[in-house]
C-alpha cells in the first residue's frame, strides 16, 4: 500500500500496531540514543502509563523487530497550564497526541505521517471529534500535510511551542 504524506509516494515497508507492556523497553532501547538517562526514565514510565491505562495507547511504527517510531494517543490531553478557555472549548471530545518520535535514522519517509494517521483513525474509532498535538518545529508540516491550523503559541518549560489542530469533517 503507497502512502502520500506530501513528500513522494513511496511503499510502505512498515507495520502500525498498539503496543503491548512487552514493547515497552525494545522500544526504549531503540529509539532512545539521543536522550539522557533522566530523559529516557521519564519517557519509559509515560509508555508504561500508555499501554495500562484504557483511555490511551501507544502506537508503534515497526520493519519486523525493528521499532521505527511511536506515537502516544490519548482520549483528551490535559491541556497546558494557562490556556485559554476559548481553545478548551473548541478541544473539548478531541484526542490528544501527547508524543511523536521517530527514530532520526528513518525520518522524512513517511513513517510520521502514518503514525499520526493512524492515531487520527484511533481517535476517529471513538467517536471524538479531532486531534490536537503542540510542536515545537514542526507546525508547517502538520498545516502542509495534514490540514492542522495552529490555535496558539504556548510556553512549555521555557520553550515555545505551538498547539495544532484538525477538527475532523
Amino acid at each position: 500500500m503507497a502512502e502520500n504524506h506530501g513528500f513522494k509516494t513511496v511503499p510502505q515497508s512498515w507495520q502500525l500496531r498498539v503496543a503491548a507492556e512487552a514493547d515497552v523497553e525494545p522500544t526504549i532501547e531503540q529509539l532512545t540514543d539521543h536522550m539522557n538517562d533522566q530523559q529516557r526514565q521519564a519517557l519509559r514510565d509515560k509508555l508504561q502509563r500508555y499501554v495500562q491505562k484504557p483511555d490511551r495507547d501507544l502506537i508503534l511504527a515497526l520493519r519486523g523487530p525493528q521499532i521505527l517510531g511511536l506515537i502516544c494517543v490519548i482520549d483528551q490531553g490535559r491541556f497546558p497550564p494557562g490556556f485559554s478557555g476559548n481553545h478548551t472549548e473548541y478541544l473539548r471530545n478531541f484526542a490528544c497526541g501527547t508524543q511523536v518520535l521517530v527514530h532520526p535514522t528513518c525520518r522524512r519517509r513517511g513513517i510520521g505521517g502514518s503514525l499520526l494517521t493512524e492515531a487520527e483513525n484511533w481517535a476517529h474509532k471513538r467517536r471524538l471529534t479531532g486531534f490536537w498535538v503542540i510542536t515545537h518545529r514542526m507546525s508547517h508540516w502538520y498545516e502542509k500535510n495534514f490540514g492542522y491550523q495552529q490555535i496558539c503559541q504556548i510556553e512549555v518549560k521555557g520553550v515555545a511551542k505551538t498547539l495544532m489542530a484538525k477538527k475532523f469533517d
